[in-house]
């Protein structure tokens, strides 16, 4: 018996670094399973934080909706006024306004279907009514009985060519957060969203043609511009 453990003993003395590094290994070994399970532990727990945050992004974020329609002043509907509704299908919102226009009669010339844009100067009632809710309809505005005056300027360029108003509002507002948000819409003769660089587009070409801006008012002077416009 003492022998055995004399020979275990040599043994073990022989076999020292080896059972040294074999312990390291193992050490090692163990430490980056662990570390790999902690590393998905957290995978995991980040991507559940980001899922929550998502969720907790698109409950606070606004779905503005814009509707338009014409109102009837007289029974020849040359009398007509646009109002514009907005309405906030989502989360809450405050502090609502439009902050700038952009306008264009859009003409397309008979003659050779040449379309040209004209700047407008104030085609809507940017100090529109609001409505002091948060969800729902939020905000109306109109274009102060501008449609009369397109009429008359349609009738002087009938043989000249068709004519249209393209429209263009930036937008602001205060989500749930508090955050100020800027969107950007054309709401004439269609209503869409658009982009900040179509909106910085847009800005660019209507302020490189603003020497030629016209105001509805003006239907003589108008027809004249339009039709010696190039």
């Amino acid at each position: 018996m003492k022998n055995k453990i004399i020979f275990y003993r040599h043994f073990l003395e022989r076999n020292k670094i080896f059972f040294e590094i074999l312990t390291a290994v193992v050490l090692t070994i163990t430490s980056i399973f662990v570390s790999i399970q902690a590393n998905d532990i957290a995978n995991k727990a980040n991507a559940i934080s980001n899922a929550q945050t998502g969720i907790m992004e698109l409950e606070n974020t606004a779905n503005l909706e814009i509707r338009k329609k014409q109102i009837s002043n007289d029974s020849t509907e040359t009398d007509n006024i646009t109002k514009w509704s907005v309405l906030n299908n989502n989360s809450k919102i405050s502090n609502f306004e439009i902050e700038k226009e952009f306008s264009y009669i859009n003409i397309v010339k008979k003659l050779n279907n040449e379309e040209i844009n004209i700047p407008l100067m104030e085609y809507i009632n940017l100090d529109g009514r609001s409505t002091e809710q948060n969800e729902g309809l939020i905000y109306e505005f109109d274009n102060k009985n501008c449609s009369h005056n397109e009429y008359l300027m349609r009738q002087g360029i009938w043989e000249y060519g068709f004519t249209q108003i393209k429209s263009f509002i930036q937008v602001s507002f205060d989500n749930v957060l508090t955050k100020k948000v800027t969107k950007y819409y054309q709401i004439a003769p269609l209503i869409q969203e658009i982009s900040k660089r179509e909106w910085d587009l847009i800005k660019k070409d209507w302020s490189a043609k603003s020497s030629n801006v016209i105001h509805l008012k003006d239907i003589e002077r108008n027809v004249q511009i339009i039709k010696n416009y190039h």
